[in-house]
């Protein structure tokens, strides 16, 4: 199960400037023109190489001023601010399209005579959030990279983009051996929308890795993030949150993090993983914990191996939580800042500067 947005989609910004930390927000067609939902983004993680380190923005080619509009009540549960850690995340690869109407492509395709189909460049953005895996999905996409950021204080001033070049080749111009085996056209549909994908099976190093492990991992879990914690006729959602924090403060008890996590506790150690199986680690317990209401902010010095420690050693035997919480919008943001030597010193170092600075103008003055 995975929420999927890309047929609301308007457009979005993606900021993945600062090492594992990748932020922004998409804007969702609402039910009026006037009414847009914004979805936060505050995710754990880098972007894939064509969109890593860069801030970045996305938007349809052709708008459709007509398509479905994304409705809470249809959507009980999502989150409107996103945290836990990212998937796959690129803008770099081709899906094919088709110009008629969805009933008219299956029929034609049913007298095995298809529609004609076009390759359009394909933004796949994938997360593990508090509603479990979500993907925005879609074909025909204009994507810019920010080469010079809009000037402070300045509201009319957009800064300077430039489009973002898709270096994948078509798979029908890629020229690179593909391995032998059979090979089918499958045909996606979500009501009234279709995407048109011709399968081949990818050896385990050309895999594109969008079969991740972790849709498995939550995949049954996302449907329990949609319960009801509340009357939602008698209180305003925002209002409900803010007494149901009140509660937990006065009478509730918080409960470890690894409690529950449940078997988190067997995790094993880092030394005892190569690279790539620490971030595997790393990201399925921030999955888990982003279910939970609970997300870890990564400063620039820490790197995964180092994130994936001090979850394991610190953080998770230490910090607690209130279980009644979980569900809700509130999120409790542990950040590794507050464990980071190098990050002591930079305060301690701008403090310093600050405190001088304060000095020289009291004796000017």
């Amino acid at each position: 199960m995975a929420y999927r947005l890309g047929d609301y989609l308007l457009y979005g910004e993606l900021r993945n400037a600062t090492r594992y930390s990748t932020h922004g927000h998409i804007v969702l067609r609402g039910e009026t023109d006037a009414e847009p939902v914004t979805v936060i983004l505050n995710l754990t993680g880098d972007c894939d190489p064509d969109l890593r380190g860069k801030h970045v923005r996305f938007m349809p080619e052709n708008p459709d001023s007509d398509g479905p509009a994304f409705r809470w009540d249809e959507h009980k549960g999502f989150q409107d601010r996103q945290v836990g850690p990212t998937g796959t995340m690129t803008a770099e690869g081709w899906v094919r399209t088709f110009e008629c109407s969805v009933d008219e492509f299956l029929r034609r395709s049913k007298l095995g005579e298809p529609p004609p189909t076009t390759w359009k460049r394909r933004l796949y953005l994938e997360w593990f959030s508090q509603n479990g895996r979500v993907v925005i999905e879609l074909g025909g996409v204009i994507v810019e990279e920010c080469i010079r950021e809009p000037r402070k204080g300045d509201d009319d001033d957009e800064g300077e983009w430039a489009v973002i070049p898709n270096l994948a080749l078509p798979p029908e111009l890629d020229t690179s051996p593909k391995p032998a085996g059979p090979s089918f056209t499958v045909i996606n549909v979500e009501g009234d929308t279709a995407r048109v994908e011709h399968w081949t099976p990818h050896s385990p190093e050309r895999d594109t890795g969008e079969d991740d492990p972790l849709e498995r991992q939550f995949g049954d879990e996302a449907a329990a993030i949609d319960r009801a914690l509340h009357d939602e006729g008698k209180y305003d959602q925002d209002m409900y949150e803010t007494e149901l924090i009140d509660y937990c403060i006065e009478h509730a008890e918080e409960k470890p993090i690894i409690e529950l996590l449940g078997d988190a506790g067997k995790l094993p150690m880092p030394e005892d993983l190569d690279d790539d199986q620490v971030e595997a680690q790393l990201k399925g317990l921030l999955g888990q914990m982003a279910m939970l209401g609970v997300a870890l902010d990564v400063c620039e010095h820490y790197t995964p191996r180092e994130c994936y420690r001090l979850l394991r050693d610190t953080i998770l035997p230490d910090n607690s939580t209130y279980e009644e919480l979980i569900g809700t919008g509130w999120v409790t943001h542990i950040m590794t800042s507050e464990y980071c030597k190098a990050c002591e010193e930079q305060f301690e170092r701008e403090y310093a500067e600050e405190e001088r600075k304060r000095k020289e103008e009291g004796e000017r003055n």
